[in-house]
């Protein structure tokens, strides 16, 4: 079963390859990323990846993260 992830306020120049380097450089893995018009649902294997990018990635510019 898989964890989703939003991350919105992102810059409609964000691709999902940069989203994909983001997860990539703080060591988290992603199953799947859809990627809309300024946001983003990241899908994560687990609870525990999921809780470590909302850690990892609270408080950066132009991120906003919330888990369900």
């Amino acid at each position: 079963m898989s964890h989703r992830l939003y991350l919105g306020n992102l810059d409609k120049q964000v691709s999902e390859e940069d989203i994909k380097q983001l997860f990539s450089e703080r060591d988290l893995a992603v199953d799947n990323v859809q990627l809309k018009a300024g946001y983003a649902f990241v899908d994560c294997q687990d609870q525990t990846t999921v809780d470590s990018a909302i850690d990892k990635l609270a408080g950066m510019p132009h991120i906003f993260v919330l888990s369900p």
